[in-house]
Order: structure tokens, then C-alpha cells, then sequence
């Protein structure tokens, strides 16, 4: 594109030809813009970025990768220079009119590492027009004048200063002040200023030896290299010391002094050369101010010092109104509240150097009472070593700190009267002060310090009246009063901004449209660019619009609904707002909540409680079924034993035995599975628990095309597990198994392997349950162990299995550990300690828990030791008549096969359905031995025992419980503090005739 320059002063820029990428084609010399020291952006007509130079990104922290294609106002705030914020079509419109547009703003980027900050920038924006005439952007040069925006504030104040108080009446005050703010808003570490009056002379220097100062005035004159390079009224020298226009023994004085760099301005009066500023950097490439700025100042310092020597031609009478006036107007200067804060170090060297200023002290003194004592605190214009005999004083030995501490806010004396100390008195007259001021400083009524101001003049030469010493007294108070309160008012700002950031909840300022300010928590939440974004985006519709404006001071709580991020996804939410005001404008505060945690874990509260529910139901279930189970499988081995048996029928018993026996191991399982007790660390073998957890899932494996291939060692050593726990973590690793390889629809093998192994803590028993599936993610295998973390469908999991399986491992002193199998699938490897833990150590075996174990498993043995058990002989017994056995259970099947066995083993059964007939028997004719269903309708079991031991204590060792839950807590509890013995339903016959025998084998009660 050809860019024409118009009468209006603007770019003809003819139209681009198609689309935007005609942009690429703006003769603007590609080459300028980037060597550019100022930052040139340029804008399309809805003031999206189409350039931005390497300038504009060190001026703004923003990389041209993201500007581009952004508008101005998604980048930065643009106010003016009272803090209005420019509304950016409204200066388009200003820009259209008139074609350029030139003004000093203020800017602050929206992100990146100068997000925070503001920056003065001059900026001159032209217009761009296609050859058409149309607009089709504007092209903007900025240029940052931070720096000089700063000094000017400083020199403009410096310029009030010396109309307002009247004070800097010589030219060296007016100079010296001159250089203190140059140097302090420069960075400059030396300062100079010299005129050419009836001698050429330092009027004031900072920072700068005596040898430095004597080698430029050595010629008496305004004149040499440096003189003829300042000719110009424009002229400004910037120049390293070893190039600079300088005579050589200035030089070698100023490179003796370690100064590097110079900057240098005449001062005129008139068009006359009339003296010189000088600034000096002991470093190199300092950050300067502008020509521009340097010339101000120096034009301000020529006004200044030509108004102080005119100052002194004014009548005594009018100059004494005016100072009063002056001193006045600075006092309640002094009163305002600072715009910043201080230390309160600084605060008070503020106003020590100001109200010195104010009353022409020749230097001042603080001291700060500590305790009974008033300690030297700062100082001005003395050295410490001068001022200490002043100070750092017993409070009571210094008179006049008498009359200040008794209420008086100032006092006016003459160190001849000894108003100090007379170390004080001495050390202040020999350094040629002959009168003072002192000041009190009070923290509310308290006298915290005292402000000494110190004269080389007799108090009647001071022109200093009791009216004026008075205010000044009270003005310190104010003053120190509004610099203590700007510090609570920052300290505040900065504790709740603090407060504002730690919050762990999301908090959002909301203006009327957009976020103007978020924590970390909310960028966190939403995303690092939150601030600034329309409100609106923030949620989804579901979520209720509350109207702002109508809102009570209370606000509104708990409003449920979806939040939506910045990357578009969502979340449950829930918002809290409060109405709040910020500098006077009425804002919104939203307390966001993220609330996916809760529901999930409300969620998994629910399955829990369904779990525990499928539990309570399975173990009821399982209870049921063991009584009727328990005939089933008496009567199986009864038919089983019976010698009438037809040989044709007795491969069908022996079926009916095996299935009997099958059902029991299954509700047995059901028991273990659903029981609800402390854990408990037994000795067992690995292969009923691996058994067991299979027969679980049999039903499951059966009907998939799945298979399960075992491989236990022979040789494989005991372990002590917790068995329901244990067989918690076996059951949700298979059934991980199961499910990985029914998620890829083909057939499977699940293989579980142990041996004995090894590790550096001893021997241990190794299980590795692996399938052929499709694997763990590698994505979660770091996290695999966490929970909540699952591969699985949306409520096909909880992402607990692993996480509570690999506590469960670890609490025995085992790992659990995943390790992909190089064919595919997954390996989860259990590894248990041999050797009993201190867990293991605590855990004991009753006698009710050995027989409860016993009897349990009796029932396995098949029909051999059932036909053992029927064809026993009778126990011996100490008379003729058999032993009599009293059975006392509610349902008449159980009773009935009791009576047969007990019959068969040579006993004399009484049967009972009722606890009240059981005790009825043992009142009138007590039998030798007691079975007892634990469970009945009326009368419980343990019930019914409380009874017979009032009756019968000889009992006590000679009494059964019957079951189907011997290792429930309460159950085993009662057994294990009575001596009573446990059979655990269902049985079948050995395990009748074992638990009697080891009933009537305890002898006489």
C-alpha cells in the first residue's frame, strides 16, 4: 500500500484490496518502526492491532504475538492525566475530526509483567485513509515520559514551594533544593549548579567533593569548551566524562571523583548565559530525563534564583507581611494528608527539613522518648556525633522538655539560658547555634518526641513571633497526626488487599458489566485474564440474574448454578453477592464457590450408603438362608450315612452332600463379605482366600468368556491378614481385571501367581493378579494410587478400589504396586510380610474364636468324616443312662436333625422350640449339656443363658451357641467373658458331634 501525506496532515492509505491480510501490505518502513525508540502501534478501523513495534513491547510488557489482533482497550486502561478513563470511540471520532490527535495520557497494561503500573506517555495519533477516503485505521507514536513526568510534578511542587513560603530567598536555597530533587528523581549521585554574578561561583552542590567544585570555578569566568558547547538557548550536553566538552584538569577533577557520565544545561536570563546545572552518574548509560524536561528545570532554577535576588530588594516591611503569609500558607500545607505514605523515619525527616525550611532554621534535631529518656532519633544538618550531647538525655534533665510534657505546644529560648542540658548547651554553641525552637510531638496527649530547631541567630533577631510559633506547634501535631493516619489507611489497604488474596474462595469486583479486579483464587478458577471480561460470560443461563442496583446491603447467598471458565468449560457453582463501594462507586462483590468437589463427594456419599445398605441386605439374606441351609445340609449327610440307602441312590447323595456343602461355602462367603467388624490379623493360608474371592465372582466368570487361571506354590508359607480386608483387595483387583478386559469386547484370561519371595524387611508371600486387557493410561499411572482417579465411565466407579486397597496392603506392612505387561494388560503385585507385625502380635485367639474356626469348617470334609462321625461310639459316661443334651431352637428342621445325630452318638436329645420351656427342663430335670440357637423370636439366646445361670451356673462350661455369625463382635464378645462355646451354622454332622464332645469333656459344672 502507498501511504500520501494530505493537507490535513494525515496518511492517504488507499483501501485494503480483499480481507485483512491486506494489512501486510502498509508501506510503513518496516525498518523504522522496528528501530523505533518510541512505541508505534497501528490500528485498523475498529482499533484492533495490526503493528506493534519491539518499542511497544518493552514499553508495555506485551509481546507482538499477543497485541496483534487484540483492540487497544482489551490491552490497556487509557485515562488522561486526572485518572479519566478515555473511551476509545469517542477519540476515534475526536481523530476523524480533526485527523491527529495529540496528548499526554496515562496507560496501564492489562497483563503481563507491567499489569500493575502506570505509565505517562506523550502520544500523537494520525489518521489513516484509503485512497478512497475512507478510514481504515490510525497509526499511533508513544513515547514514555514516566521519567519527566515525575520531575516535572517534582519541579512544579519545588516552584510552589518557593512562592509559597518564601524562604528560599538566596539562590544558593533556591539551587540547592533544585538539585535535591533532580538527583532524587534522576538517580543522579552528584549535582551542580553554578553563576556568573560579580565572581563565576558554586551556588550549591550535592554529592560532590570540594576538589571537583574548585576546579571548575578555577578560572573566575563563565567560559571554555563547555561554555562555547552550551552557546545555543537549545544546547544540552550529554556526554560520558572522557568525551565531554570539558577542560582536561575539570576532567581529571571530575574522573578523580568517580563520576562517568554528565548532563549539563545552561541557565539563562534574558538570552544570556548566565550560569550552568550539572547533574553526574557514577555509572554509565544512566535513564536521563528529556531534553525537553532538563530545560524546564533549568529555566525554572534561572526563575527561581532571579526571584530570590529580587526577593531581597523589597521593602523590609512588605517582605515581613509576605513572609508571613508564605509561612502560613505552607503550614497548612503541611496539615494536608499525605498522598503517600512513609517510614515513620521518613516521615518525620519530611517534616523536620520542612518546617526548618518554614522558619529558617540552620539545623534541627529529633529526639524520641524511649521510657524516662529522650533519644536521638534524626538529624539535620548536624552530624550524630555533634548532636548527641543535645539528645540522648534523661527527659527530666533537660528543662525545657519540662514545659513541653506539662502541655505547651512550642518554646522559644536562647542557649545561653541553658534550656538544654549543659552538655547539650555546650555542644549547640560550639557549633555556632545561639537560639532554638523546640516542638512537641505527641502520640494523642502523650509527649512522644521533641523537634529542636536550631539558629546561628539570637532569638531577637528571628523573625519568629509567638503567634507563628504557636501554629508551627500545632501544625507538627496535624502533620505527624495525617502521615500516622495515611499509614493506618495503607496498612489497612494493604491487610485487606492481603485478606482479599488469601481468600480460598473466588472473589470477583464486578462493575456494572465486567470484572474489574479477581484473587488468585478466581484467576485460579477462571483463568489469568479474568479481569476485564463481561460478567456475563462468567456463568451459564441457568444461573439467576439478580438485578445490582435493587440489591439490600445484606446482598443475597447460596445462589446455585453453573459457572463457566474461560476456556469454556463449566462447573457447579455456587455465588454469594455483596453490594460494596470502591472510591465512591458502587461495585459488586461475588464470593464464587466451585462446588464439583462437594458433588462429587455427595456422590460418592450415596454410594457408600447404597453399598452399606446391598451389605446389610446380603448378611440379612445370608442369615435366612442358614437356617433352612443348616437342615439341608444335616439332612444330606444323614441320607448320606444312612446303611438303608439303596447302592443306586447313594452316588445321589453323595451329589446332595457336595452341592449342600457348595451352598454353604457360598453363604459363608456372603457372611465374610457383608460382616461389619473391627479388623482382626489371623494366621491363614493364601488358597481358601483366593478360593473364596472366586467363588464370589462365580457366577460373573461363568457367564463371560473369561478365564481365570491360578498358580499358587505348594510350598507357600502362612500369612497373618485381616481375612475380610484381604479379601477386599483381592475381590477389587479381579474385578478390575474383569471389567478392563470386557472393555475391549473379546475374550480374556485373568491369571493369579504366587510364590514366596524376599525383600530387605525378610521373607515374604508375593500375589500377582494380571490380565490381558487393554492396559492402564500412562497418562494416570503416576496418580493411579490417588483417589477418585479411574479409567471408567461416568458411575461405573468411584476411583476408590486402589486407593483403599493399597491402604489396606500397607497397613499390614505390604506394598501394592502396578507394573504393565509387556504383551499388554496389567500386573498389580501384592507383596505381604511372613512375620507377624505388631498388629498381628496384638491380636489373640479365644477359645470361642478356635471353636468358632473349627466347627466353620467342619462341614468341608466331605462324607468320610461325617460316616466317622455318625458311627463314633457314645462318649463314656459315669452312669448308666446316655447323656442328656437339651436343644433349644426355634425352627423345627434344625431340632430335628440335632435329635438324630445326638441319637445316632449315643445322647439323649430334649428338644425345645421356646426359651421358656428350655428353662422350664432345666429347673425341674438340668440336662449335661446345652445347644442354643442365638437367634430366636421371645426369648434371645443370650437371654436365655443369663436365665440358666441363675438356675444352673454348673452350665456355664457345658453351653453352645448356635450361629450363622459366630465372628460377629458382639456375639464373640459375650462368648469369650462366659466361657461359651460357638458353632457356626450352617453344620452338618462331624461338627455336631465335635462340639458336643468338647461340651460334656469339660466334666461336672
Amino acid at each position: 500500500m502507498t501511504a500520501d501525506r494530505t493537507e490535513a496532515g494525515r496518511l492517504e492509505v488507499p483501501g485494503p484490496p480483499e480481507g485483512q491480510a491486506a494489512w501486510h501490505a502498509v508501506s510503513l518502513q518496516d525498518e523504522v518502526i522496528r528501530q523505533s525508540v518510541d512505541a508505534i502501534v497501528v490500528t485498523d478501523a475498529d482499533l484492533r492491532v495490526r503493528v506493534w513495534n519491539p518499542a511497544a513491547e518493552r514499553l508495555y510488557g506485551i509481546p507482538a504475538a499477543t497485541a496483534i489482533g487484540q483492540s487497544m482497550a482489551e490491552l490497556v486502561v487509557t485515562s488522561d492525566t486526572t485518572g479519566e478513563v478515555i473511551d476509545g470511540e469517542a477519540a476515534l471520532a475526536e481523530l476523524a475530526a480533526s485527523g491527529i490527535w495529540r496528548r499526554r495520557i496515562i496507560q496501564r497494561p492489562r497483563t503481563g509483567p507491567l499489569s500493575q503500573e502506570n505509565v505517562v506517555i506523550d502520544t500523537i495519533v494520525t489518521l489513516l485513509r484509503g485512497s478512497d477516503g475512507t478510514t481504515v485505521g490510525a497509526l499511533g507514536v508513544n513515547r514514555d515520559v514516566t521519567a519527566s513526568a515525575l520531575l516535572e510534578s517534582e519541579l512544579a511542587a519545588l516552584g510552589s514551594l518557593v512562592v509559597a513560603t518564601g524562604r528560599a530567598r538566596t539562590m544558593a536555597e533556591v539551587a540547592q533544593a533544585a538539585l535535591e530533587i533532580l538527583c532524587r528523581t534522576t538517580g543522579a549521585e552528584a549535582g551542580l549548579v553554578t553563576s556568573a554574578g560579580p565572581t563565576y561561583e558554586a551556588t550549591a552542590h550535592l554529592g560532590i567533593h570540594q576538589a571537583t567544585i574548585d576546579a571548575v570555578v578555577s578560572y573566575g569566568q563563565l567560559d571554555g569548551p563547555l561554555a562555547r558547547a552550551l552557546k545555543t538557548p537549545d544546547s544540552v550536553v550529554s556526554a560520558d566524562v572522557v568525551s565531554a566538552p570539558i577542560r582536561e584538569d575539570v576532567r581529571a577533577a571530575v574522573i578523580a571523583d568517580g563520576i562517568e557520565h554528565l548532563l549539563v544545561v545552561g541557565l539563562r536570563l534574558s538570552g544570556r548565559l548566565t550560569g550552568i546545572l550539572a547533574l553526574g552518574w557514577r555509572k554509565r548509560a544512566p535513564r536521563e530525563p528529556s531534553r525537553a524536561i532538563i530545560q524546564q528545570a533549568a529555566a525554572l532554577v534561572t526563575a527561581a534564583m532571579e526571584n530570590a535576588r529580587l526577593l531581597t530588594a523589597v521593602e523590609s516591611g512588605l517582605n515581613e507581611e509576605r513572609l508571613l503569609t508564605r509561612r502560613m500558607r505552607a503550614l497548612v500545607e503541611l496539615t494536608r494528608l499525605p498522598e503517600t505514605t512513609a517510614s515513620s523515619g521518613s516521615g518525620i525527616d519530611r517534616l523536620m527539613i520542612e518546617i526548618a525550611t518554614v522558619i529558617g532554621a540552620d539545623g534541627s534535631v529529633f529526639g524520641e522518648v524511649e521510657g524516662d529518656r529522650l533519644a536521638l532519633r534524626e538529624v539535620d544538618r548536624i552530624e550524630w556525633t555533634e548532636a548527641e550531647p543535645l539528645v540522648n538525655r534523661p527527659l527530666l534533665s533537660i528543662p525545657v522538655a519540662s514545659s513541653l510534657a506539662s502541655g505547651s505546644a512550642a518554646v522559644l529560648f536562647s542557649l545561653s539560658e541553658r534550656p538544654t542540658t549543659p552538655e547539650g548547651t555546650a555542644a549547640g554553641m560550639g557549633l555556632g547555634f545561639l537560639s532554638g525552637a523546640a516542638f512537641a510531638v505527641r502520640d494523642v496527649r502523650r509527649l512522644s518526641g521533641i523537634l529542636f530547631a536550631l539558629f546561628r541567630r539570637p532569638v531577637e533577631a528571628l523573625e519568629i513571633d509567638e503567634r507563628t510559633l504557636d501554629a508551627i506547634g500545632r501544625v507538627l501535631d496535624i502533620s505527624i497526626a495525617n502521615q500516622r493516619l495515611r499509614e493506618d489507611i495503607v496498612a489497612g489497604e494493604r491487610r485487606y488487599r492481603d485478606l482479599f488474596e488469601a481468600s480460598p474462595d473466588a472473589l470477583l469486583v464486578e462493575g456494572s458489566e465486567t470484572v474489574i479486579d479477581a484473587n488468585s483464587a478466581a484467576r485460579k478458577l477462571f483463568g489469568d485474564e479474568i479481569v476485564g471480561r463481561a460478567v456475563m460470560d462468567l456463568f451459564v443461563a441457568d444461573r439467576e440474574v439478580i438485578d445490582r442496583e435493587t440489591l439490600g446491603p445484606d446482598g443475597i447467598s447460596g445462589l446455585l448454578g453453573t459457572g463457566r471458565r474461560l476456556d469454556g468449560s463449566t462447573f457447579p457453582e455456587e455465588v454469594d453477592l455483596r453490594p460494596i463501594e470502591i472510591a465512591g462507586q458502587r461495585r459488586m462483590l461475588a464470593i464464587v464457590r466451585d462446588l464439583t468437589e462437594r458433588t462429587r463427594m455427595q456422590g460418592e456419599l450415596i454410594q457408600a450408603q447404597k453399598m452399606d445398605a446391598i451389605g446389610f441386605l446380603v448378611a440379612g439374606v445370608a442369615h435366612e438362608l442358614n437356617n433352612p441351609l443348616t437342615a439341608i445340609v444335616g439332612f444330606s449327610h444323614l441320607l448320606r450315612t444312612d446303611p438303608n440307602l439303596p447302592a443306586d441312590l447313594r452316588s445321589h447323595a453323595d451329589l446332595l452332600v457336595q452341592e449342600a456343602n457348595r451352598t454353604k461355602g457360598i453363604v459363608q462367603n456372603l457372611l465374610d463379605f457383608a460382616r461389619l467388624r473391627p479388623p482382626e490379623r489371623v494366621e491363614m493360608e493364601l488358597r481358601p482366600l483366593i478360593d473364596s474371592v472366586l467363588g464370589l465372582q462365580s457366577y460373573v466368570l461363568s457367564r463371560t468368556d473369561l478365564t481365570v487361571a491360578v498358580d499358587l506354590a505348594p510350598d507357600l508359607p502362612r500369612i497373618w491378614v485381616d481375612r475380610a480386608q484381604m479379601q477386599q483387595v483381592l475381590i477389587n483387583l479381579t474385578v478390575n481385571a474383569t471389567q478392563a478386559i470386557r472393555s475391549v469386547d473379546r475374550p480374556g484370561t485373568i491369571r493369579i501367581r504366587s510364590r514366596s519371595a524376599r525383600n530387605h524387611d525378610g521373607p515374604t508371600v508375593r500375589i500377582e493378579i494380571a490380565d490381558d486387557g487393554p492396559g492402564v493410561p500412562p497418562a494416570i499411572i503416576d496418580r493411579l494410587f490417588m483417589p477418585f482417579v479411574t479409567t471408567k465411565e461416568p458411575g461405573a466407579g468411584t476411583g476408590l478400589g486402589l486407593s483403599v486397597s493399597f491402604g489396606i496392603v500397607a497397613s499390614h506392612g505390604g506394598t501394592l504396586r502396578h507394573e504393565r505387561n509387556a504383551e499388554g494388560g496389567a500386573t498389580f503385585i501384592i507383596e505381604l510380610p511372613v512375620e507377624r507385625d505388631e498388629a498381628g502380635r496384638a491380636g489373640s485367639t479365644s477359645r470361642a474364636t478356635k471353636t468358632a474356626a473349627a466347627t466353620s469348617g467342619a462341614g468341608t470334609s466331605g462324607a468320610a468324616t461325617s460316616e466317622a462321625a455318625a458311627a463314633a461310639p457314645a462318649p463314656a459316661t459315669p452312669t448308666a443312662r446316655p447323656l442328656r443334651v437339651l436343644v433349644l431352637d426355634d425352627e423345627p428342621s434344625i431340632r430335628d436333625f440335632l435329635g438324630r445325630v445326638l441319637e445316632r452318638n449315643g445322647y439323649e436329645p430334649i428338644l425345645a422350640d421356646t426359651g421358656a420351656l428350655a428353662l422350664e427342663i432345666v429347673r425341674t430335670d438340668p440336662p449335661d449339656a446345652i445347644l442354643c440357637d442365638h437367634r430366636m423370636a421371645g426369648m434371645s439366646g443370650t437371654e436365655f443363658h443369663a436365665a440358666v445361670m441363675q438356675v444352673a451356673p454348673r452350665l456355664a462350661s457345658r453351653f453352645a451357641f448356635m450361629s450363622g455369625d459366630v465372628l460377629n463382635p458382639e456375639l464373640r464378645e459375650f462368648a469369650e467373658a462366659r466361657g461359651v462355646h460357638l458353632l457356626a451354622k450352617p453344620f452338618d454332622i462331624a461338627a455336631v458331634a465335635s462340639i458336643v464332645a468338647s461340651l460334656v469333656a469339660n466334666g461336672p459344672g
